[in-house]
């Protein structure tokens, strides 16, 4: 059969990180991450997560910085309700490490993060149904994840 002209487009083997054991201990569902890194057909890089958060935790304790742009989506799970979060999570954001803001969310919420802007913590202070999860969404159009912390250290992840 021949191929089609639009195969290019579609990206069959995306990559998937399981969870706990790659990240957070907290996190007991199972979970996606999706990224086109090892694509070699020349597609803008991306990396997408789904993560269930069932408990309370802090995820990000520590404020940190990116030259890229990230999206954050808080998003409940109840099918009947999307918009009601289903929980509690409070989310930092400054000029600088020491000038921090904080926002608490409550109802679905995306955060758009421009190159530059401090961020976290990332604190998901309740959950109230474990069975209807607070999903945690991360977008983001690079190749590697690598942040800069407080003291300017940069650190690459994944």
């Amino acid at each position: 059969m021949k191929k089609s002209k639009f195969e290019q487009y579609i990206m069959r083997d995306v990559w998937h990180k399981s969870y706990p054991t790659d990240f957070h201990k907290e996190v007991t569902q199972p979970a996606l991450a999706l990224s086109n890194r090892k694509n070699p057909a020349g597609h803008p890089p991306f990396a997408l997560s789904w993560v269930p958060i069932t408990q309370a935790f802090e995820m990000a304790p520590k404020p940190h910085v990116h030259d890229w742009e990230e999206f954050l989506m808080f998003i409940g799970s109840d099918g009947t309700n999307m918009l009601e979060l289903g929980g509690e999570v409070e989310f930092w954001m400054g000029d600088d490490a020491d000038h921090m803001e904080k926002f608490t969310f409550t109802s679905t919420t995306m955060v758009h993060l421009v190159g530059g802007l401090w961020h976290c913590p990332l604190n998901f202070k309740k959950v109230n149904d474990p069975a209807k999860p607070i999903l945690f969404e991360n977008l983001m159009f690079v190749d590697t994840y690598t942040l800069t912390d407080k003291d300017g250290k940069k650190i690459t992840k994944g």
